[in-house]
């Protein structure tokens, strides 16, 4: 068996195994992540087997190309219905990590396991199965944690989040490689004691005929669109505020589901404003409503401060799609949107925000984007270079644990 192996590495081929919450089918954002980055890696001749729940939430099968390489196989296990409770959460994760485990070991020996990060209980899992199978294990770390369970405080008991952190900082310094998103969160992991960090950066895959959004003449009123989640993380109800002095020049649409919707829709109807609330959609639906829309809107709260390391991967996709960007962010996700140049990086305070949209209005020449957004995509977010980038770097991870 191990001259077999040797022999595999030693012509360049790996054996990948990918834990991960969601994959394709479902529409999530290590889906769009993954999907993507699976497929080049199986275009250069690498064998990946995703271990992953069983689909349940919204689907897309439009895109069955992502699936089509022979050597990404998709290894599904029972999971748990989701849960709105925070108890609920927590076993639903930790049941779906048990029965993941027998999948983790079973099957032919990978050359490297790699577990993505947050569904923290999937990092156990495959530490777990990198030690007991001998194997490199690498750890693909999308969002500021464990900072970022303090911040939001989503571990509503006490005693509960330090030992996560505790748990979540060990694993980590224990990997073979910690892959990041951001160059800021590399640096802050860095200082927590991670040793071998590299940043492969999230975005697009940059070549889809089909992502094109139609031509719609403009309104009256300016038409202010926020599309993706409606959660704590995004502060949405500043947007909702803004509404109150702009609401006979402005359209709003939000278009989403989130834990916030109903206290968003709550506080829309205490102001006064009319606000279009409309279900989440997906496929030829998002570029209609990009359509729709002068600006759009990218917001992450400005009081947790790991959001300075942190890039909704949203977006990627608007900047892809010359979209106007009106952002509340800061940080990282300022930092590129000003260096596209196809957006208005916003202080993120209603006043503020209601002078911008004003001067949108007065100067509607501010909306143009001249492809700056992406031409910027192009050379610094293809999904498709990060999967080259991280084929790079698993083949050395690899090397190096042959040698040791």
């Amino acid at each position: 068996m191990s001259v077999k192996i040797l022999e595999f590495r030693g012509a360049g081929k790996l054996k990948i195994m990918l834990l991960t919450h969601s994959f394709s089918p479902e529409i999530s954002p290590p889906q769009r992540r993954w999907s993507i980055i699976a497929d080049e890696l199986a275009s250069q001749g690498h064998q990946v087997n995703v271990v992953t729940p069983a689909p349940q939430g919204t689907t897309n099968d439009n895109r069955p190309d992502l699936l089509s390489n022979p050597l990404v196989t998709i290894r599904h296990y029972p999971s748990k219905r989701r849960s709105r409770t925070m108890v609920g959460k927590v076993l639903k994760h930790s049941v779906d990590a048990l029965r993941s485990f027998p999948v983790s070991m079973s099957g032919p020996r990978p050359d490297v396991i790699i577990a993505t990060v947050p569904a923290l209980p999937t990092l156990v899992i495959g530490y777990l199965s990198s030690r007991l199978r001998r194997v490199p294990f690498v750890v693909d770390l999308r969002d500021a944690w464990p900072d970022l369970l303090r911040e939001s405080q989503v571990l509503r008991w006490g005693w509960l989040e330090p030992l996560v952190s505790r748990c979540l900082a060990f694993l980590v310094r224990r990997s073979d490689l910690l892959v990041t998103v951001t160059n800021g969160l590399a640096t802050k992991m860095r200082l927590k004691g991670a040793v071998n960090v590299v940043t492969v950066p999230n975005g697009v895959e940059i070549d889809r005929p089909e992502m094109k959004v139609p031509l719609v003449p403009r309104g009256d009123k300016l038409r202010v669109l926020y599309l993706g989640n409606l959660g704590r993380s995004q502060g949405l109800d500043l947007l909702v505020k803004a509404m109150k002095e702009l609401q006979d020049k402005v359209t709003l649409r939000i278009v989403g589901h989130g834990t916030e919707k109903v206290a968003l829709t709550d506080l829309a109807v205490q102001l006064g404003v009319d606000v279009d609330f409309r279900e989440p959609v997906y496929g030829t639906q998002v570029l209609e409503n990009y359509a729709w829309s002068d600006t759009c809107i990218v917001a992450l709260r400005p009081d947790w401060p790991s959001f300075d390391h942190t890039v909704p991967s949203k977006l990627y996709e608007l900047l892809y799609l010359d979209q106007h960007v009106t952002g509340l962010v800061r940080g990282e996700a300022a930092g590129i949107i000003n260096a596209s140049g196809a957006g208005v990086v916003v202080p993120q305070s209603v006043d503020n925000l209601v002078s911008h949209l004003n001067a949108l209005i007065e100067n509607p020449e501010m909306l143009r984007t001249n492809g700056g957004g992406s031409r910027w995509v192009r050379e610094n977010a293809s999904l498709r270079e990060s999967g080259r980038k991280y084929a790079l770097l698993l083949a050395g991870v690899v090397k190096k644990s042959d040698r040791s």
